[in-house]
């Protein structure tokens, strides 16, 4: 494939020097998520699975200043949201199928990866981060809305350090590339320059991995058992007493 597949605000093409590193990237300026834009990530994936050859996938966004700030409350709240926890249930099968997908994923975390958005980034196998701009958070304390049990899941599972999880979950802490590397929330930061080029060279790294699906999905789906069974759990637990959830 030598041209882009556009799904949305999802655009899929081949890594340049690759036949089998595929890359997604995320063409608007926030990359929030709404009903439309997850369609847009799953159709995108349904292709990229459908393709024999892939056997690594890279997202990445567009905006010099934005990976993803997560849900698209604007949305939510204007009352274009028509089922805000079906809603919450497909972010979260989203979530769950990007973290057992069946080859190595690496998020290319250009800007500000928020709340959503950071949960995105951990559902990957690695991180490599914007050393000089860009904050991974996650602001739910100060906007009010608990986690659900998938979403701290899947967090828990890829922020091992315990202070640095209560300090991003309770303090609602922005983390910058230095910091973010320090807590093991990333695994490689890169100038901006040279985000993409170094992703790419850690997927050819490590694509061979990804030839045989099976063992490869196999192994994600037992480390990740937890997470992926709180995901798809339709628990929402104590964030089922916001208000978005019985008004919506």
């Amino acid at each position: 494939m030598t041209t882009e597949k556009k799904f949305g605000h999802a655009s899929v093409s081949v890594a340049e020097g690759t036949d089998d590193v595929y890359i997604i990237k995320f063409t608007e300026e926030e990359n929030k998520f709404n009903d439309d834009n997850l369609k847009n990530i799953n159709d995108a994936l349904d292709y990229i699975e459908s393709c024999e050859e892939a056997s690594c996938l890279i997202t990445i966004g567009t905006s010099s200043k934005f990976y993803s700030t997560g849900l698209d409350l604007d949305w939510i709240t204007s009352g274009q949201c028509k089922d805000f926890r079906k809603f919450i249930t497909n972010f979260q099968k989203m979530l769950a199928r990007m973290l057992t997908l069946p080859i190595p994923t690496i998020c290319v975390i250009n800007g500000h990866a928020f709340a959503g958005g950071a949960m995105l980034a951990c559902a990957h196998d690695y991180r490599i981060m914007r050393q000089d701009r860009g904050f991974f958070c996650l602001p739910e304390v100060d906007i009010h809305i608990p986690l659900t049990p998938g979403m701290n899941a899947i967090l828990q599972s890829k922020m091992t350090d315990g202070t640095v999880y209560r300090d991003a979950a309770l303090l609602g802490k922005r983390f910058n590339g230095k910091e973010s590397l320090q807590g093991k929330i990333v695994d490689a930061l890169a100038s901006e320059d040279k985000l993409l080029s170094d992703a790419i060279a850690l997927a050819t790294s490590i694509s061979s991995k990804g030839k045989d699906r099976f063992t490869f999905g196999s192994l994600k789906k037992e480390l990740y058992k937890n997470a992926t069974k709180e995901l798809l759990s339709g628990d929402f637990g104590h964030a089922a007493g916001v208000k978005m959830f019985s008004k919506l």
